[in-house]
């Protein structure tokens, strides 16, 4: 029965990631649909073409629907076609009367009608679209508020609400290892799979160019670039957290030999014990506060050197296609034009190449192409995709190469046709654009708050929260008397029906077993701030530009280090200031 429920739950929520999937891929399809019958009104030609180039699980429905009608399950592919516009029309009804105006513009005669109507049907889905995605925007800011909840605010009240189970019932709430698994396990796994729910509801309407690791012109493989300069990452991250927990150690090493060597102190081991310590059992070491806190900031500017040396050539170089993408549209555009006015592909290209000088299209494509044809007798389609010499052969954008692959194809029917095609290409990348612009604008609030959680409210409140958990517990069990005095008011009350000894004396159950060490704590808690600080950002990057792990990761790097400090600092403040308090 629950394994039932359970695939009926996932099944469920399969259907809703398709639906939130399918806001993205629908004004595509429509456009590819629109662009090819603007070519010629064949709709089968153009439902072949829409489910060649689009994606997701519509473009697949596509593919079966060409399939179904060559095997005779439906008569004709219009009828398929209406089939598959209710089907989708549960999900989105803007999609499905777009597809009923396609359908209605192969019946029309009159030729301004019917490219009317093929553009009415991409601004319907269009602006459904738009609207759809303005709604889930909306939707994304509670989630984000409950993630400030369990992230920051949990943490707060649980530092208050276990120290005084711990001083009434003791047990397994005086346990540390309770605190390391609610903190460093229970939290952040909580926090990870909360977060994923609302990255499922991401309409992906861009996806970055995937760089892979053997990239050309990347720094050979564990070497990063840092500012122009080539090391080793991992050796130097090594170096970084060895560095910095080095000076921790020798500002802990001063303090401790300028205690021992003042001669005012009368008891020179207990005021070292005073100190906020943690006792490593393997080492028979005792580790200080200060070693501590330079432990945390040095793991987290050690994995931002990691994760920058590792990945940020490769950002830059995506950066930089994705630049190419966004001119895209301009220099096809211009390559149009051309072809419009009946030139062959190399004038076009060449002309091109001259109106745009600082194009990245037109300086490492078109160039590269004009170069294949002119100089080594190469045909269009070899020019841009053969495997040694082709012109992006180590592109990996899917925007330049479905466009590229649609140019090749259009020329075969003639420059006019070519140049049609490109036009209407260009206006189709305009509005992907347009749309993702949109949606970042519409979620600017919602990622502002994120960023700002994780790089400054969360270290600075988990930091408090460090030395106010000490400050609770010694607040607790401050007037705890002694086991002597204890046994002593248990014999005095020998025969006495008023035994009790107060409120106060519930939370004196346990004694200092219930206490935690504040340098563990505070321990726990510089682990728990690099893993909510990792997760936060990761979950913000993704909502910015999904599926996009380069940005995650140079997001994190730039992060992590803020954040360790921020903490480091408020804990050792909070504990100097609160610490005197008490």
């Amino acid at each position: 029965f629950m394994a039932g429920n359970f695939l009926a739950c996932a099944a469920t929520r399969a259907a809703e990631r398709e639906k939130t999937l399918s806001i993205a891929y629908m004004p595509q399809i429509i456009s590819y649909l629109a662009m090819n019958m603007r070519l010629a009104p064949n709709l089968e030609r153009a439902v072949e073409f829409a489910a060649n180039h689009g994606k997701g699980k519509i473009a697949d429905d596509f593919k079966k629907l060409i399939w179904d009608v060559q095997i005779g399950k439906y008569a004709t592919l219009e009828e398929g076609l209406d089939t598959l516009a209710y089907k989708w029309g549960n999900y989105n009804d803007d999609f499905k009367h777009s597809l009923m105006l396609i359908r209605t513009a192969v019946l029309e005669g009159d030729k301004v009608k019917y490219e009317q109507l093929l553009d009415i049907a991409v601004e319907d889905v269009l602006e459904g679209s738009k609207e759809k995605m303005d709604v889930f925007a909306r939707q994304l800011h509670q989630p984000t508020v409950y993630l400030y909840y369990f992230g920051i605010l949990l943490p707060l009240m649980l530092a208050i609400v276990l120290p005084m189970a711990a001083s009434m019932a003791g047990g397994v709430f005086g346990n540390p290892l309770l605190f390391v698994g609610i903190y460093n396990v229970f939290l952040p796994v909580f926090i990870y799979v909360f977060g994923l729910s609302i990255l499922g509801n991401r309409p992906p309407t861009y996806i970055a160019p995937e760089i892979p690791s053997d990239f050309p012109g990347l720094p050979k493989k564990g070497v990063g670039d840092f500012f122009g300069v080539k090391l080793p990452y991992a050796p130097l991250a090594l170096i970084v957290l060895i560095a910095i927990i080095f000076v921790g150690y020798s500002i802990d090493a001063a303090r401790v030999a300028a205690i021992k060597a003042d001669i005012s102190v009368l008891e020179p081991e207990k005021a070292l014990e005073a100190i906020p310590s943690i006792v490593l059992p393997v080492f028979n070491a005792t580790v200080y506060f200060a070693t501590i806190l330079s432990a945390i900031i040095g793991f987290g500017a050690a994995a931002a050197v990691y994760l920058y040396g590792r990945f940020n050539a490769r950002k830059k170089i995506q950066d930089e296609i994705r630049a190419m993408e966004t001119e895209f549209k301009d220099a096809i555009y211009i390559l149009a034009s051309r072809l419009g006015e009946n030139r062959p592909m190399e004038d076009a290209l060449r002309h091109a190449i001259e109106f745009l000088p600082k194009s990245g299209v037109a300086k490492n494509i078109f160039k590269r192409i004009l170069e294949n044809i002119t100089m080594l007798g190469m045909t269009l389609d070899a020019a841009i995709f053969d495997k040694n010499y082709g012109a992006i052969k180590f592109l990996p954008s899917d925007v330049i190469q479905s466009g590229m692959r649609l140019m090749v194809d259009s020329v075969q029917l003639g420059v006019n046709v070519a140049a049609r095609s490109l036009i209407n290409l260009s206006l189709q990348i305009r509005n992907t654009q347009k749309i993702d612009d949109m949606l970042k604008k519409l979620l600017s609030d919602v990622t502002s708050m994120l960023s700002t959680m994780g790089t400054f409210i969360a270290p600075i409140v988990l930091g408090v929260v460090t030395s106010l958990q000490q400050v609770i517990v010694n607040s607790l069990t401050a007037n705890c008397p002694t086991a002597e005095a204890t046994a002593a008011n248990a014999a005095s009350q020998v025969g006495s029906l008023s035994g009790s000894g107060g409120l106060a004396s519930m939370f004196c159950g346990s004694g200092e077993a219930s206490k935690i060490s504040p340098a563990f704590f505070t321990l726990i808690m510089g682990v728990y701030v690099i893993e909510v600080v990792i997760l936060l950002t990761y979950f913000n990057s993704q909502i910015e530009d999904p599926k996009n792990k380069l940005y995650s990761a140079i997001s994190i790097s730039k992060a992590l280090p803020v954040a360790t400090i921020l903490f480091a600092l408020v804990a050792f403040f909070a504990a100097s200031f609160l610490g005197g308090i008490g």
